[in-house]
């Protein structure tokens, strides 16, 4: 389990967007893990479980806020970055553009992109069917892509 803290984190910051709120989430998430240890089935992926407890924590929270645009408007700036200049804006613009993806979408494009889960893990952590993240992730890459035609995503 240690080992996958990082991993935790940063998927948790990409739901809250927020650092401490992040931590909570995977305090969270963890402490519910070790509690239902039981319930995990040795053989099948434990990142999978864990990150679906996390994700499940996070839509409780949002659900318990009202809507996901009150959870959102606590993101921090995403101007406060150290990235160099002639990138800010182009990472600015992604940011917005990832944003603007409905949740589902996102949400499968940042487990299979950007933490480099298989589709079926991906599935078992949203809770859907293999083909419906492959839908999500493809239908979100084809947006940005539709918002950065210059680049290849």
């Amino acid at each position: 389990m240690p080992a996958l803290l990082p991993d935790l984190r940063a998927f948790a910051r990409f739901l809250a967007r927020d650092a401490a709120l992040a931590d909570d989430l995977v305090q969270e998430a963890v402490l519910r893990a070790l509690r239902a240890e039981m319930q995990w089935i040795p053989g099948t992926s434990l990142r999978a479980w864990v990150f679906h407890i996390l994700r499940n924590v996070f839509l409780e929270q949002i659900r318990r806020r009202g809507t996901e645009r009150r959870a959102l408007e606590r993101m921090p700036d995403p101007g406060e970055s150290g990235v160099p200049q002639e990138d800010h804006g182009e990472l600015e613009d992604l940011g917005r553009a990832l944003q603007a993806l409905p949740l589902p979408q996102r949400e499968a494009l940042i487990l299979v992109g950007a933490h480099g889960l298989s589709h079926e893990e991906a599935a078992v952590i949203c809770a859907v069917p293999v083909g419906t993240v492959k839908a999500r992730v493809s239908r979100a890459r084809a947006a940005l892509a539709r918002n950065f035609p210059h680049r290849a995503i």
